[in-house]
């Protein structure tokens, strides 16, 4: 390839090498994970594909959208930029071409629509963890998660409107908070943090009506981890009938008719849809009921009773002492919504789109991104044997990034090379062994249900045992 200068203006030669991939557009780091081929199966079956020809494709705009959940701080052309790739855009700029701009790619995500990365992320987000996978199971049973979590959006009349803003009471009126936000609720792998199943809706949306329908997409045996305000009898019964298992936490205020105590001083008790149906011991259902609390007086929740539900019924296979320790696995979501919000999006105002549709895209690009990370951080794991939680999610971020303008330029018959250097690349980023600090749940915003932290809460006195031995479980 030569590239001449001729009287200030810049010519190239054609350009026939096999290093030099002309044709399509991909994020080649990722392409094991979300293969080209499912997305064009998916714009073929939405319809998305168009029988034009334009400069920017279906396809390329898809690669776009999975591009903003790897660089949250780029704006919407240097992404292009990204996806059509280093080289191909030099060799552009040397033919005097000009990419094309914001408001092209901008016209083109609203062509495009939500429906394909929907049906894309459906065609792709599975459970990933083997039998060698560590930390994914117990006593056999895969463990998954559902939670909500909110993320906040750009304050335009057309977001507002859709998904609408928090409020609260200020000296006496109410006061709209300053972003309007959505409400997600996932159902995770919790050994993998691959998101199987993502729902969006306005901020106002409990969890709990959304549940049944991820916890349909649980596989039977699963055990499924939620919090205390999933807990409820309908969700325990679809449970029970489809041959599911979950283990949550359960408010103070729920009665339950207690049938036995079993030998670890957890005990079998009756719940039933409505207070009706109690008094007429109708239509009731069997759980088991775990409580317990801690014996280090420096470990916030010590000497409170807490909580949980189990349709785990046998006390011999399933000691209420692993079960204490094994709920806490459910902050795995908490540290995934960390490792998005803070690591992989690094945005004060999370999402960038002005329009609701662009919205629901754009989440769904952000987690076909974060699962393909967590994909390659899986892979290597199993390479060299570890959980995959004890690699640094940022570290193969940061690997991600600087290795796609490599992999995108690169021969095709060498990617399987380089592809094995990425994975040796990830593996390395080993994170120290996770301490027992447990902070007092304060937080410095003003409008929240938490007490405002203030000096006395910073350095606490920190828990003297490991938490697995402070568990004490309480008749």
């Amino acid at each position: 390839m030569s590239v001449i200068v001729q009287g200030g203006t810049i010519g190239a030669k054609k350009i026939r090498d096999a290093s030099v991939p002309m044709e399509g557009w991909s994020l080649e780091a990722l392409i094991r994970y979300i293969p080209p081929s499912k997305i064009t199966a998916v714009l073929n079956h939405t319809g998305s594909s168009g029988r034009r020809r334009r400069r920017v494709p279906a396809s390329a705009v898809v690669w776009l959208v999975i591009a903003i959940g790897l660089w949250g701080d780029r704006d919407i052309p240097a992404l292009w930029r990204q996806v059509e790739g280093t080289l191909r855009q030099l060799l552009q700029a040397a033919r005097l071409c000009k990419p094309p701009g914001k408001s092209a790619l901008s016209r083109a995500r609203s062509r495009l629509g939500a429906r394909p990365l929907r049906q894309l992320f459906l065609a792709v987000s599975r459970p990933l963890a083997q039998t060698a996978t560590r930390g994914a199971f117990y006593r056999g049973k895969r463990l998954m998660i559902i939670d909500g979590q909110t993320l906040l959006l750009p304050d335009t009349p057309t977001n507002q409107k859709a998904f609408g803003k928090k409020k609260s009471r200020r000296f006496g009126r109410m006061v709209p908070a300053g972003y309007p936000q959505v409400h997600l609720i996932r159902l995770m792998e919790a050994g993998t943090h691959q998101a199987i199943e993502l729902l969006i809706k306005p901020f106002k949306n409990h969890e709990y009506p959304q549940a049944g329908a991820l916890l349909n997409k649980t596989q039977p045996d699963d055990l499924v981890l939620w919090d205390r305000g999933l807990y409820g009898y309908s969700l325990l019964r679809q449970a029970t009938d489809t041959g599911r298992h979950v283990l949550g936490r359960v408010s103070s205020q729920v009665r339950f008719e207690v049938i036995r105590t079993l030998s670890d001083h957890s005990f079998l008790a009756r719940v039933y849809p409505r207070q009706d149906r109690r008094r007429r011991r109708k239509n009731g259902l069997i759980v088991r009921v775990i409580s317990y609390t801690f014996r280090d007086p420096n470990r916030p929740g010590h000497g409170q009773r807490h909580r949980l539900v189990t349709t785990l019924l046998d006390e011999q296979q399933y000691p209420a002492q692993e079960l204490v320790v094994l709920y806490h696995q459910r902050w795995e979501i908490e540290i995934d919504n960390d490792e998005i919000t803070t690591h992989q999006l690094n945005r004060p105002v999370e999402l960038r789109s002005g329009k609701p549709v662009n919205i629901v895209q754009e989440i769904y690009g952000i987690y076909l991104a974060h699962n393909a990370i967590r994909a390659l951080m899986h892979e290597a794991a199993l390479r060299v044997d570890i959980d995959p939680r004890k690699l640094s999610f940022i570290h193969a971020v940061r690997v991600i990034r600087d290795a796609m303008p490599l992999l995108r330029a690169a021969r095709r018959n060498q990617l399987p090379k380089w592809y094995h250097a990425l994975l040796c690349q990830i593996s390395q980023g080993i994170l120290p062994p996770r301490d027992g600090r447990i902070n007092p749940r304060v937080v410095k915003i003003k409008m929240s249900k938490y007490l405002k932290k203030r000096a006395e809460h910073l350095s606490p006195p920190q828990p003297l045992v490991p938490f697995e031995n402070d568990v004490v479980i309480l008749k």
